[in-house]
């Protein structure tokens, strides 16, 4: 087979396809002529009558709530310094030119008489850049 042969067949098929079948165009074109059915509909309900109102109860526990919401009462004070911890390592500054010491831990007061302890992360060695 040539080129050109294969090029004519190919072309040939092409049309036929885009012509399609005599029983697809009749059937396409019956399609088009006859009604569409009605769409089906949902059935209708019945309907039904509203909730009558009712009065709630609710069990309030007093010493459930007595406390208040328990976070922390603001102001924070610190009334003993001497109770601060410190890591045994003391902090170096980034610059290496600062020793301090590196608090572990510090305790507080809150306005409400309630202790609060902040327990801080052991300080990491600056490596040289």
């Amino acid at each position: 087979m040539s080129l050109e042969s294969d090029r004519r067949s190919s072309g040939a098929a092409l049309e036929t396809e885009r012509r399609g079948p005599s029983k697809q165009i009749i059937s396409d074109l019956n399609r088009m002529v006859q009604a569409k059915p009605a769409p089906k509909t949902l059935p209708t309900l019945e309907k039904k009558k509203a909730i009558e109102g009712k009065t709630g109860v609710g069990a309030y526990n007093e010493k459930k709530y007595q406390n208040g919401g328990g976070g922390i009462a603001s102001p924070l004070t610190e009334e003993d310094y001497t109770k601060r911890e410190y890591w045994p390592e003391a902090a170096l500054s980034s610059d290496g030119l600062f020793n301090f010491p590196a608090l572990k831990s510090i305790t507080l007061t809150d306005a409400g008489g309630a202790k609060a302890v902040i327990n801080l992360a052991q300080p990491v060695k600056p490596t040289a850049p």
